[in-house]
């Protein structure tokens, strides 16, 4: 099973067309951090442009993107990242300094994503033995499955910037940290005690509201071990205030991270939990429904309103809903039956659902967020299905492990089909000829499997003005325009090009060449728009 799941990680970190390039610098965020830590100094070796130091107010989110780093820290005419040094100390200052390149950020996450996959199943096999569980291969198996794909991590791998390393720090240490609490739990040796805080402590390094489930735990291993268990205490301080002082060396504040100074869009620099945000929230990372098409990849995140609209300035890209991508988590109601785990389960659930109320308050439902705490719903929910099970008759046994199945295969498609079409379209856009291999392969109808450049010449009948035609599946579509006035617009993937549609037109016709990748709109057999559009990818009716 570590195999299938690596290979589908290390597969997942290239799929949209960045393959791991280990030849020399590149232009990553946290490559940038690296370097500068490898150096013995915390600031970005980037000169921030005379042109925007010489702005009154640099950080204004009207300065024209190209004049900054975006979503750097510009403090003290110097850039720095507001983004957790966890993963630049673990990996690519490390790196940096044996190697002196750069560490790719993809191969990072896929290390992180793994690692933390491994993690999470070690920590589920302790559980269970906690709970004097032993499930049977299928059950452990779906287990397995669950806690690799329905967690969000298909989707972080898509698209890897410095966003995804930050997270995907966190749920590398995260996951550490539970394994060690449950080992600890168990055996009281200094040694996991040491590793539980200091795992949690990291997690801080990377997304500081990550440290709620560390302060749950080493209160919770103080209280079962007493003056043993401030051997997870001091660990998990110790990394805190290393924290307090990166950001005091940096800023002279032990408390500020940067976001007071971040060069950013508008109603981005700030975080400032309201409650007017929390039903929109608690509606997009946990309800909120995917579009369902007949074309592959059959399952995507599209725009939506919440019921009851959103605040002003409320920050929302296209996501779905954490009960779609992981339908099985209602089995947290079963954490009662963990047997000796119970304490740990439900601190678990209590620390999950602290961070999804933190993230619901903050007015930003971005789907890579939900990494933040799906993971452990989908631990703890797994581990309570599979150790209330022996409780069943046989036979109501064999319907909770089908119904069981059936859910995590949904969550495991659903989480697949985002991680191919990822936050926007990359795979379709970068490697088409990729995308619409995977979906002939997986396309049992030919009606509807996409198809890469299937020329066409199609006669328009319409003059009217709107759209004259529309082709290529819906996340990358071509549309022939008519404006008022006879101005044509030619429009693919954001861009447009312009002619005139002559008066008296008896045969408007539009052609497209896969060969030359150029779209011609001809009229009574004059070329009057011609556009390079490239592969095209399509289902026969599209």
């Amino acid at each position: 099973m570590a195999l299938v799941v690596g290979a589908y990680y290390h597969w997942g970190v290239r799929a949209a067309g960045h393959n791991i390039d280990w030849n020399g610098d590149t232009l990553g965020y946290y490559n940038f951090l690296g370097r500068a830590f490898a150096n013995g100094h915390t600031y970005l070796e980037i000169e921030p442009k005379p042109e925007l130091l010489a702005l009154p107010n640099p950080w204004d989110p009207r300065v024209p993107d190209e004049l900054k780093l975006f979503d750097a820290v510009l403090y003290n005419r110097r850039y720095y990242l507001y983004h957790g040094a966890g993963p630049a100390v673990l990996l690519f200052a490390p790196w940096r300094l044996l190697t002196g390149r750069d560490l790719p950020e993809n191969f990072a996450l896929f290390l992180m994503c793994f690692g933390g996959w491994i993690f999470s199943a070690f920590a589920a096999r302790g559980l269970l033995r906690m709970a004097g569980a032993d499930p049977g291969p299928v059950v452990w198996t779906l287990l397995l499955v669950a806690l690799a794909f329905c967690q969000g991590v298909p989707f972080l791998l898509n698209r890897v910037w410095v966003y995804e390393i930050a997270i995907g720090g966190g749920y590398l240490f995260v996951s550490g940290g539970i394994y060690f609490l449950v080992r600890a739990w168990g055996s009281g040796r200094t040694r996991d005690l040491v590793l539980a805080g200091f795992l949690f402590g990291c997690a801080i390094s990377c997304r500081p509201h990550l440290g709620l489930i560390g302060a749950v735990a080493v209160a919770m291993l103080l209280w079962r071990f007493r003056q043993r268990g401030f051997a997870a205490i001091l660990p998990f301080a110790a990394v805190g205030l290393m924290v307090c002082g990166y950001n005091l060396a940096r800023f002279g504040n032990p408390l500020e991270f940067g976001n007071n100074h971040l060069l950013g869009g508008a109603h981005q620099t700030t975080v400032v939990p309201e409650m007017a945000n929390v039903g929109p929230g608690l509606y997009y990372m946990l309800a909120c429904e995917p579009e369902f098409s007949k074309v592959f990849p059959w399952i995507r995140a599209v725009p939506r309103l919440a019921p009851g609209g959103v605040p002003p300035h409320y920050t929302l890209e296209a996501l779905v809903g954490a009960l779609w991508l992981a339908p099985f988590v209602v089995f947290l109601l079963l954490a009662g039956y963990g047997g000796a785990a119970r304490p740990i389960l439900a601190a678990l659930v209590l620390h999950a659902g602290g961070l999804l109320a933190f993230v619901v308050s903050t007015g930003w439902s971005v789907p890579r967020y939900q990494v933040d705490f799906l993971p452990v719903f989908v631990l703890v929910a797994s581990v309570a299905f599979a150790a209330a099970l022996p409780r069943l008759p046989r036979i109501a046994q064999l319907c909770a492990t089908v119904v069981f199945g059936t859910l995590v295969c949904f969550g495991t498609g659903a989480n697949l089909a985002l991680g191919i079409a990822g936050p926007i379209d990359e795979m379709l856009k970068n490697k088409p000829a990729r995308y619409a291999t995977i979906a002939g392969w997986l396309s049992p109808v030919a009606r509807y499997r996409p198809v890469l450049n299937s020329g066409f010449d199609i006669a328009i009948a319409k003059r009217s003005a709107g759209t004259l035609l529309r082709a290529g599946v819906p996340a990358q579509p071509y549309e022939l325009i008519l404006e008022p006035g006879g101005h044509l617009v030619s429009r693919f993937s954001g861009n447009d090009v312009r002619g005139e549609l002559p008066e008296g037109v008896r045969d408007l016709r539009a052609r497209y060449a896969p060969g030359s990748g150029l779209l011609q709109v001809v009229a009574d057999g004059v070329p009057v728009l011609t556009q390079k559009i490239g592969p095209l990818v399509s289902t026969p009716p599209q």
